[in-house]
């Protein structure tokens, strides 16, 4: 397995000389509390606290590597010396998310309650899809195929957010095709930092 501090050297060393965007969500004239206009939408308090799966991500990364794999990743935000943030991995889902408990069907998606948009006690749900059931439900069949990792090894975003321009909900899932090997880490490790990125409520450079 690829060790962790070699794996956060690697993306120190490709994140470099990328640099986030400003904000992509600014309140507007309407739903928004009219204090709020033009104001960045933002976490309470910059505090984000996020729950994993229960299930493994990968042989390569089961869950309590996982875990540690996406803590790192959340690590390259908040040490950044300007920005007033803490991420918390604040527990785990109440299950294992798989194609067996999320589906969508005539363009309706049905998921665990505690990945939903409307589950603010749990504002950021991080997915485990072990056998890439979940991406293909979500982006469309055979989606998750390792040949697709540079698109879709990492995907999700902000699902939710309140009339005080602060975000509530967010889901990040995780393609385990393409956490099959350690030489695939660094890259999706990469990925996983910029949607996190997205997530906090940055624009793409």
């Amino acid at each position: 397995m690829l060790k962790p501090i070699f794996a956060l050297a690697m993306i120190l060393l490709m994140a470099g000389t990328v640099e986030a965007g400003g904000p992509a969500y600014v309140a507007g004239t309407s739903y928004f509390d009219p204090s709020t206009t033009g104001s960045p939408l933002t976490w309470s308090q910059g505090s984000l606290n996020y729950y994993t799966d229960q299930g493994d991500l990968s042989t390569v990364l089961p869950g309590a590597s996982a875990d540690t794999f996406v803590a790192n990743a959340f690590t390259m935000w908040t040490a950044v010396p300007t920005a007033a943030l803490s991420a918390t991995h604040s527990g785990q889902l109440a299950e294992n998310v798989s194609g067996s408990n999320l589906s969508v069907a005539s363009g309706v998606i049905t998921t665990p309650a505690d990945i939903a948009p409307t589950a603010t006690s749990t504002p950021i749900g991080i997915v485990y899809d072990q056998d890439g059931s979940v991406t293909d439900d979500l982006l469309g069949s055979g989606a998750s195929n390792a040949a697709y990792c540079a698109q879709n090894s990492v995907f999700g975003g902000i699902d939710n957010f309140g009339t005080n321009a602060q975000f509530l909900h967010a889901l990040i899932v995780l393609n385990g095709n393409c956490a099959q090997s350690s030489s695939q880490l660094p890259d999706l490790q990469y990925h996983l930092v910029r949607l996190i990125g997205r997530v906090l409520g940055l624009d793409w450079s």
